[in-house]
């Protein structure tokens, strides 16, 4: 990628033009790359003058006016927005605000506010952290609805120094550093290596969870976790529960805050214990403090919390609650080797009360084209799956399978790339294959052939079964879904 440098005075009066649409063409092509898309437009659309108004030219050149020489848009690792440049109206005036995460020509992290005035943009403060190399995590969020928002900015420590999470106040008189720039100071810094915000406890005020970890006595040593949860006044920050995380986890790669079952609040968390495995935990908001539900409650979940594939819990249907995300090998595989297994991923959610989850949707997922299919009800316990051969395009047969006796193939599942799919098709109408297109991505053709009919060798009741399992295929377009995080 080309850094956008910014230059002297001399030279912007000379080249505003090219510059501008130079700065745009960059803003457009770091939101592209954030978003995890690809733009596929001919050579002649993208040498297209790009259409601004009037007033993103004045914010541009006012971004341009206050970076340093040589500096370049950043996006932090774990964000709330996609762009490097956010509007949104940090003081609650009515007036939205500009928030622009960069390097600067140190290539250090620093953050810069613009303010709209009668006069045009200007810039109102600058964050920075001397040592710091990276911003890994930037939340922006009412944290006692005052109507100002508070910015929460996670360091990446040099080699020297730790990762610090860092508490600013709009509220809070900003000071001129030794370059007299108006520089915001923290509120609170929190060593961390993990952090989210949300409402654990109810009173409608968002909470901040931060684990943070031990010092390592030796690099054989595996590190100590702890999770504190603070809250937060009006200029001031104190704990409201901390405790040491479960040993085990060489790092926690994913907290989320919210209900955990119905009318409940709490958090989950996920951490890497190898090179593919994970445990995760849940824990629920209980008599003011967070109490483990998963996996010490549980009966019949004897995984201790464990998986031996990545896992990524969060809210999958979209009504408000966690659920847990769990993988199992799919059935009848057991000569497959590992890097040719194929796993069910099972979403459960926990009721609230001691002992109960509940599955709530069965998936096949693909992380390499991000492909997500909701199984069909009517293949619960009666299948599995399997890997066809590469040079097919599959990703996944799915077989009618019963007690390792049955297994009669159903339906695979094919991404195509667009420039192979006239041979292929070429191919499949000489062996009459059905086939359905799905969708299409990223250059891609997401396609599923289902058999005919049943086999001759099922029985009737057996052929009754695999039939209805059949019938899936006229809504297989609607149980998938395609993920371009």
């Amino acid at each position: 990628m080309k850094e956008w440098n910014t230059w002297d005075s001399q030279t912007k009066a000379s080249m505003g033009a090219r510059r501008f649409f130079l700065v745009l063409a960059m803003l457009l092509f770091v939101s592209v790359l954030a978003a995890g898309c690809r733009y596929t437009a001919a050579p002649a659309e993208l040498l297209e003058k790009p259409s601004i108004g009037d007033e993103m030219e004045r914010l541009t050149a006012a971004i341009l006016k206050a970076l340093p020489r040589y500096s370049k848009l950043m996006l932090p690792h774990s964000d709330d927005y996609r762009e490097a440049i956010r509007l949104l109206d940090l003081d609650g005036d009515g007036e939205q605000e500009a928030l622009v995460t960069y390097y600067n020509e140190y290539s250090a992290p620093e953050v810069v506010v613009l303010k709209q005035s009668e006069n045009g943009w200007r810039q109102w403060v600058m964050i920075e952290q001397p040592m710091a190399r990276d911003i890994a995590w930037i939340k922006l969020q009412d944290l006692d609805s005052s109507g100002w928002l508070e910015l929460l900015v996670g360091w990446v420590g040099s080699i020297e120094s730790p990762n610090v999470l860092e508490v600013y106040s709009f509220q809070s008189k900003a000071e001129r550093n030794d370059k007299g720039r108006l520089k915001l100071k923290p509120v609170q810094s929190i060593p961390y290596q993990l952090a989210a915000t949300g409402d654990l406890d109810g009173d409608g005020y968002p909470e901040i969870a931060v684990i943070s970890a031990s010092a390592r006595s030796g690099e054989s040593e595996p590190a100590s976790y702890f999770l504190t949860i603070y809250s937060w006044a009006p200029g001031n920050i104190t704990i409201k529960d901390t405790f040491q995380l479960p040993e085990g986890v060489h790092s926690f790669e994913r907290m989320l805050l919210g209900q955990v079952a119905n009318g409940v609040q709490g958090l989950v968390l996920e951490g890497g214990t190898g090179a593919h495995s994970m445990l995760t935990y849940m824990y629920a908001w209980e008599g003011g403090a967070l109490q483990m539900v998963y996996p010490s409650r549980i009966v019949g979940l004897d995984d201790g919390g464990f998986s031996d594939r990545p896992t990524k819990s969060g809210d999958m249907n979209s009504d408000g609650i966690i659920e847990l995300n769990r993988t199992r090998e799919a059935p009848g595989n057991d000569e497959v080797p590992y890097s040719e297994m194929l796993y069910i991923n099972d979403w459960i959610q926990w009721d609230g009360l001691e002992q109960s989850f509940t599955k709530v949707a069965e998936q096949f997922m693909d992380t390499t084209y991000g492909l997500e299919l909701d199984i069909p009800d009517e293949w619960r316990n009666r299948y599995t799956m399997a890997k066809p051969p590469k040079t097919s395009y599959g990703i996944a047969t799915f077989y009618y399978y019963k007690d390792k006796e049955i297994k009669e193939e159903l339906a695979t599942l094919y991404v195509v790339p667009n420039r192979q799919w006239p041979g292929v098709e070429s191919v499949w109408r000489e062996e009459k294959r059905p086939y359905k297109v799905l969708a299409t991505n990223s250059g891609n053709m997401i396609i599923v052939s289902f058999a005919r009919n049943a086999p001759d060798s099922l029985n009737d009741d057996q052929k009754n079964e695999y039939n209805a399992m059949l019938k899936a295929q006229d809504r297989f377009s609607d149980l998938l879904a395609i993920k371009n995080d």
